[in-house]
């Protein structure tokens, strides 16, 4: 999963997340990828973790949930 995030130059939205800018046209590109990297992680997930990160609205909240970050590192390149 790292390696399609990274694929599509979402990797370091996950980890470190987005702050947002005074610039609307910047904050709506942001929540975008954001959301792209969201779904990607959603989609990539077996049953039992998604319903773990359902509630997030972040890819960095799905990131850092309980354990999540450990799978990430464990399966990932």
């Amino acid at each position: 999963m790292k390696t399609l995030l990274k694929s599509q130059d979402l990797w370091d939205l996950v980890e470190q997340g987005y702050a947002d800018p005074d610039d609307e046209g910047k904050l709506r590109e942001n929540r975008k990828k954001d959301s792209k990297a969201l779904v990607i992680i959603q989609q990539a997930v077996h049953d039992s973790v998604f319903s773990r990160i359902a509630a997030a609205t972040t890819s960095k909240q799905v990131y850092f949930a309980k354990g999540i970050s450990r799978r990430f590192k464990s399966t990932c390149g």
